[in-house]
Formats: structure tokens, C-alpha cells, sequence
């Protein structure tokens, strides 16, 4: 039984109706195709309430250490997304999914959506860079639309041994281009292990899914990850909290910083590197470990209600990047400062005036692509600098090579 009982989820009332009717179509009429899911039973949309017949299996691919076991499941896992993608939904439309429209549709209309978030004082640089890319570059030859999962990857199947037993998590399921699912797939891989990627995509093309494009995942992969870099959801004062902000801060700070990247290697910018200047500790840095020791010593211990632990967890990381603030954001702020002032041409009273000044720049075209991507990228290599203590071994996350074109 999945039941959002305060409607909190990533999706929204026509995202449930598509998950129900996706799951509803491959436990029924699609069955054939050979797609394996929990099979549903019944659906209550205004409670987005969906139950689904139990499926035996796991769900932790990167707790399995055997080498033999991941390749052979992360191959029937692509044959299984084969399978969906192979599905003809112009002959077999999905009762429930919505029409069938071409995936450029798709790709304005979330284009679209992204710029009209990135308003007033929400509006961000690096978001709108990324989207003028994205909309100068959408692919020419898009395939017919597909069934396309929308979150494939590890943690949202579940298997025993070597065989998926059911794929997870269908809410952002829509039709589309397949190779959204295996960029999707990409981004997956930046915080759980998989298997190389061109191991991957050759399983998917064995299995008969579609010849694999790498220059469309990566358009789509900039694409979603432009959606997830957006921070408004922490800074908006009528959003409601996030579950765990230190792990949720993690996140969109990695996710900042890939995008910064991967945007800089669309438009074939090499990046210089940025200058990080070093601090000693500050002055509350004393108070800063103890109360970690605390919490880490004394607090987490002694806590049975899991969710408690997790928050208090949550918290140190949050204190860590506290710590970091008071150290080093001094110097990061008076290089970028500097840098800003290089670029523009015009000294800046302050840190604040200088990025205030560089994203009127940026919003108005008086400063040069490359600059300003380069400009964005130390600024968010510098956030994640700060961050770096909080995410443990997180602060290595790139994105996995996708092989050969």
C-alpha cells in the first residue's frame, strides 16, 4: 500500500493517475510485454493511494559483493528496460497515460516549466544557462515516444539472485525518448554503485531496446539534472520542510556542482581551476566539535526511534557545514568577489553587490557565455568546498563515463 496521505510526493495528482495506469496496463493488458511489477489492484486517486500485490525480492544492488551476481542482474535490469521501451504505444496506448506526444513536446514543456520557476527572487544564473543551452540544443531526430519509467535505477528495482523481480517507483513514468531512462540511469549512479556504463547500454542493446544515443542522455541528463539543481524548495518560506535538510542540502549541493560541469562540457568550455584560499579555524570552532562529540557520542547511541537518529545525523551534518561557513566563506567570497570585479570591469562594495551585479549581467547578456558558465562553476565548486566535510564520501560524486560514442 502506497499512501501519501499529505500529498508530499515528487509528483502531483496526473503523475499518480499515470503511475496507476501504467501499473494497471502491465499487470493486465501489457502483461506480455514481459515487464515485471508489483500487480495492481486498485487505485484511490484523491488520496493517491495505490495497492499493489506483494513482491518478494531486495532492493540494496550496491550491497552485493559478488562481481558474477551485479554483472548478470544489471543485465536482466536493462533487458527489463528494453522491454518497456519495445512496448508500441501508438498501437497500445496506456488507458489513463494521456496522449501520446512527441518527446520535443516533452522537452519545452519542462524547459518551459524550469524558467518560469526561475523568476523574481528565486531566479538563479547557473539554472538559466543551462536552460538557454538545453533550448538552443534540443536533439533533431527524437524516436517515436516510448513508455519511459522516468526514475530507472538502482534502488527502484527490486530482485533475488541474479533477476529483477519487480521494477519500483513509478511516479514520474510518461512517454518518450528511452534514452531518458538510461540518463536518468546516470544520475542514479552518482550516489549508488552500478555497473560501468558501457557494460550497461551494451545489455540494453543485446536485449533488443533501442540503439544507444550518448548524445541524447546527455541532453537529457543535463536536462533532469537542471530540474533537480534548483534550490527553491529549501529557500521558499511557503515550502514545506524537507525530511532530513543536512542529507537534502547534500544533495542538491552535488547537484549543483555536476550541473555546473556538465553544462560547461555541452558547450565545450574546459574549466580552469578554482581557487579555494585556506583559513585556520574559527572562532567557534571549539563549540562546533563538541557539539559533533555530542551528538555523535552521546546523542545517536542512546536513540532507539530510527527516524530521531536519522534527523540527529542530519543535524551534524548541517553543523559540520556551519563550521565551514565560518572558516572559509570569508576568503571564497573575496575571490569571487575578485573575480567577478575582473569580469565586469567595475569594483563591487561587497561579495553581495558583486553577485548581485554578475546576475543582472548574466539575466541581461552583457557578460559572455563562457565567463559566466566558468564564473558559475567556481561558485559552485566553492559551495560544494564548503559542503565537502557534511557529504563524507559523497564529495567525490562525479558522473560515470558513458563509454565511446
Amino acid at each position: 500500500m502506497n499512501y501519501d496521505v499529505h500529498k508530499a510526493g515528487a509528483g502531483d495528482d496526473a503523475a499518480f493517475l499515470r503511475e496507476a495506469a501504467v501499473l494497471r496496463a502491465l499487470s493486465g493488458p501489457l502483461a506480455t510485454a514481459g515487464v515485471r511489477v508489483a500487480p495492481f489492484h486498485a487505485s484511490i486517486p484523491e488520496q493517491r493511494a495505490l495497492l499493489c500485490g506483494l513482491v518478494q525480492g531486495q532492493d540494496r544492488f550496491g550491497a552485493i559483493v559478488d562481481a558474477g551476481q551485479r554483472s548478470a542482474l544489471a543485465k536482466d535490469f536493462m533487458a527489463q528496460l528494453a522491454a518497456l521501451h519495445r512496448i508500441d504505444v501508438a498501437a497500445c496506448p496506456v488507458e489513463g497515460m494521456g496522449p501520446v506526444a512527441p518527446a520535443e513536446t516533452l522537452i519545452r514543456e519542462r524547459i518551459a516549466a524550469l524558467r518560469a520557476g526561475n523568476r523574481g527572487d528565486a531566479w538563479d544564473p547557473l539554472i538559466h544557462l543551462s536552460l538557454d543551452w538545453l533550448e538552443a540544443n534540443v536533439p533533431a531526430e527524437l524516436p517515436a515516444p516510448a513508455i519511459v519509467h522516468g526514475d530507472a535505477g538502482p534502488g527502484n528495482f527490486l530482485f533475488e539472485g541474479e533477476e529483477v523481480t519487480a521494477l519500483l517507483d513509478w511516479e514520474l513514468v510518461h512517454y518518450g525518448d528511452p534514452m531518458a531512462d538510461l540518463a536518468m540511469l546516470c544520475l542514479r549512479m552518482l550516489f549508488q554503485n552500478f555497473v560501468p556504463l558501457p557494460e550497461a547500454f551494451a545489455a540494453y542493446e543485446a536485449a533488443g531496446g533501442h540503439r544507444v544515443d550518448r548524445a541524447r542522455i546527455r541532453y537529457w541528463r543535463l536536462l533532469f539534472q537542471t530540474g533537480f539543481a534548483r534550490r527553491t524548495r529549501y529557500d521558499d518560506p511557503d515550502a514545506p520542510p524537507p525530511p532530513n535538510l543536512g542529507m537534502n542540502l547534500v544533495y542538491s549541493t552535488i547537484h549543483r556542482r555536476v550541473l555546473s560541469e556538465a553544462l560547461a562540457e555541452a558547450a565545450g568550455i574546459v574549466l580552469p581551476p578554482v581557487v579555494l584560499p585556506d583559513a585556520p579555524p574559527g572562532a567557534r570552532g571549539r563549540s562546533f566539535a563538541i557539539a559533533l562529540d555530542d551528538i555523535r557520542d552521546t546523542i545517536v547511541p542512546r536513540i532507539a526511534d530510527q527516524q530521531a537518529a536519522v534527523k540527529a545525523k542530519g543535524m551534524a551534518r548541517l553543523i559540520k557545514w556551519w563550521r565551514a561557513i565560518e572558516r572559509f566563506e570569508p576568503g571564497f567570497h573575496a575571490a569571487e568577489k575578485l573575480e567577478i570585479e575582473a569580469e565586469l570591469g567595475c569594483l563591487q562594495s561587497d561579495h553581495a553587490s558583486a553577485w548581485s551585479a554578475f546576475c543582472e549581467a548574466v539575466a541581461e547578456r552583457r557578460i559572455e557565455t563562457r565567463a559566466a558558465i566558468i564564473l558559475c562553476n567556481a561558485h559552485e565548486t566553492r559551495a560544494a568546498a564548503l559542503m565537502a566535510d557534511a557529504m563524507g564520501g559523497l564529495a567525490a560524486a562525479r558522473l560515470a563515463n558513458l563509454g565511446p560514442n
